[in-house]
């Protein structure tokens, strides 16, 4: 049975289910009622997707052939069990269980199904006309597919989300724009929509009619408005509500199509962060203080105030590394001609850390594609990403990048034939049979690999450990590197923290600020005869309070400095006029990091 009032999304089987037939057995046939009803659930707002024990490629080409492919999202096509595959999509696609109808002519699947998502509603094939009906007696119309096109964004984000080490830089890196409006009678459809389909993100879940709503915007003392979001992957129009009295929310709900985002947050801190009584259940907190750094980046008033010539290419920047690379690109007001290569989680969900090592950047030019393959083939925990090799493909003025990596992973060769591979911290060795009992248990485990022990004895049956590159190999590296760029590409090197951090916990970080200084001199003393430019955080370094949490982290006005001195490098290189964030805004950071235990002190609760 089935509540078709509450449908937002139909999860289809399809042997013997869309389809009659098996795939893998030959051909299907599909019944033309059943396209037309994916065609009508998408025309009335109603999203479609798949999970199917069957072949992708095979299902894909299908699907094409009926020229339906693009009417699916988020679909699950393989041979797993389909109980934790539908509870990960549902969860994917941020909905919940009871708005989600799932189809299967196994009552099996549909059981175990239920099993993970007990409030999952789901059907056998036999009902399928009842839904065709209510289908077109529905009046909802979304003949501009947009609810399609919102979850056709967010499944494009969530691939590419898996390329960032967290999901703060993957946040960064989006261009999160909000913008905001008053003319709420116009809008008076969506926001009634808002008012009663939202659950997850509606923070008091007052129902009101648009007859109320309508009186509600009349009322002087009501301050209501609407926000509208965009960012790189696309417009998600209008996706928040508010109405605000004698300092109270009355209304505060939002789609959540924007989950994670942080838009709610940075609506509630634009809006003074007034009186809030939370109604329910809801998934996301309001109690941080901070205004999320990663919506409305801050930019010049006009495009030519950023960049000098309309000449200046978009890509002519290369910020290539770890996380304190990462950490100054906020600071950076507008990153228009910069491009970005820093630590992330590939498809596997392991973390590849090493992308900015100076031995993979040499190895990316110097393997062959086949001798980069056989590593890729013999280690499972390495990623193509490693070889990339756009540092010298692409046209740029400026590279960037940081020694923390080479202070810190350990690096590995091939017995037979010397291909050389960084990962994971280099001080306990992955080919030492002492240490593999902590990898397996994952004590050791930075990376999310999960070590067994046949993966590790054919690794050390196969490669060497060869060390930590000392300064002398990294300088190496670096000129190797500079002679293999464009004649008139910069490199420049981020040097490693020299300062000692008292509060350290890590027994591989104890002496490693005398480490740092030792590569930080070996560099030093190159950089003129490679043609070096140096970007060294140890001039902002005063004392303990200069860290944050960790001997490579530090607070927010190092970064800002660091981020004006990249800022000066780039300007100069390029011939493009950007800045650092304005001063007033970093002056405003520094003023809630005072104020905030002031603040919780005084307000103990931050929302009622």
């Amino acid at each position: 049975m089935y509540d078709f009032e509450k449908i937002k999304l139909v999860i289809w089987d399809l042997d013997e289910t869309f389809w009659e037939g098996v795939l893998s057995e030959g051909e299907v046939d599909v019944p033309a009622e059943n396209i037309q009803l994916i065609k009508k659930l998408t025309d009335v707002g109603i999203i479609n997707s798949i999970c199917s024990k069957n072949d992708y490629e095979k299902v894909q080409k299908k699907m094409i052939e009926l020229g339906i492919w693009d009417y699916f999202v988020f679909s699950s096509i393989d041979w797993n069990p389909k109980g934790g595959r539908i509870q990960q999509l549902i969860s994917d696609m941020q909905l919940r269980p009871v708005n989600v109808l799932f189809v299967d002519d196994n009552s099996s699947n549909l059981e175990e199904a239920k099993f993970f998502c007990p409030e999952l509603m789901t059907i056998l094939p036999d009902e399928l006309p009842d839904l065709f009906e209510d289908a077109f007696a529905c009046n909802k119309n979304d003949a501009e597919h947009k609810r399609l096109h919102q979850y056709q964004l967010l499944e494009k984000k969530r691939q590419q989300r898996g390329k960032f080490a967290s999901n703060e830089q993957f946040l960064y890196s989006s261009n999160i724009r909000v913008s905001w409006g008053t003319d709420c009678i116009k809008n008076i459809d969506r926001i009634h929509d808002l008012v009663w389909r939202s659950n997850q993100l509606n923070f008091t879940k007052i129902r009101s009619t648009k007859e109320e709503l309508m009186e509600l915007f009349s009322k002087d003392e009501c301050k209501c408005g609407y926000v509208s979001v965009e960012d790189n992957f696309g417009d998600y129009g209008i996706v928040g509500f508010y109405a605000l009295r004698n300092n109270e929310l009355l209304h505060f709900c939002f789609s959540c199509r924007t989950l994670g985002m942080g838009i709610e947050q940075y609506v509630y801190s634009k809006l003074g962060r007034p009186d809030l009584n939370i109604n329910g259940e809801v998934i996301s907190s309001l109690e941080s203080n901070e205004t999320p750094g990663w919506i409305n980046q801050e930019k010049s008033d006009t495009e030519s105030a950023l960049l000098k010539v309309q000449s200046v290419s978009s890509h002519s920047v290369l910020i290539k590394g770890p996380c304190d690379l990462f950490q100054i690109l906020p600071y950076i007001a507008d990153k228009s001609i910069i491009d970005t290569e820093f630590t992330y989680v590939n498809n596997n969900g392991v973390t590849i850390e090493s992308t900015g090592h100076t031995t993979h950047i040499v190895e990316a030019f110097r393997l062959s594609k086949q001798e980069q393959q056989r590593v890729l083939d013999e280690v499972p925990f390495a990623d193509e990403g490693i070889y990339n090799n756009n540092i010298y493909k692409g046209r740029y003025k400026l590279v960037i990048i940081s020694i923390l990596q080479d202070a810190n992973l350990g690096v590995y060769r091939r017995k037979e034939t010397g291909e050389r591979i960084a990962f994971l911290e280099g001080y306990h060795p992955i080919t030492e049979r002492k240490n593999w009992d902590a990898y397996i248990s994952g004590e050791y485990n930075s990376a999310s690999f999960q070590f067994t022990m046949e993966c590790l004895e054919e690794f050390a049956e196969k490669y060497e450990f060869v060390g930590i590159n000392t300064p002398e190999q990294i300088v190496e590296n670096l000129q190797f590197i500079k002679e293999h760029l464009p004649d008139d590409c910069v490199l420049a090197v981020m040097l490693g923290g020299e300062l000692y951090y008292e509060k350290n916990i890590f027994p591989a970080y104890e002496n490693r600020h005398l480490v740092h200084k030792e590569i930080n001199d070996a560099i030093r003393g190159a950089a003129d005869r490679i043609g070096l430019k140096l970007i060294d955080v140890n001039k902002y370094l005063i004392d303990q309070s200069s860290f944050y949490d960790h001997f490579n982290h530090y607070i927010k006005p190092v970064y800002y400095r660091l981020a004006g001195d990249i800022v000066t490098l780039i300007n100069e290189q390029t011939g493009a006029t950007l800045r650092e964030t304005s001063k007033l805004k970093m002056a405003q950071v520094r003023l809630k990091e005072c104020l905030a235990p002031m603040y919780y002190k005084i307000r103990k609760k931050v929302v009622r």
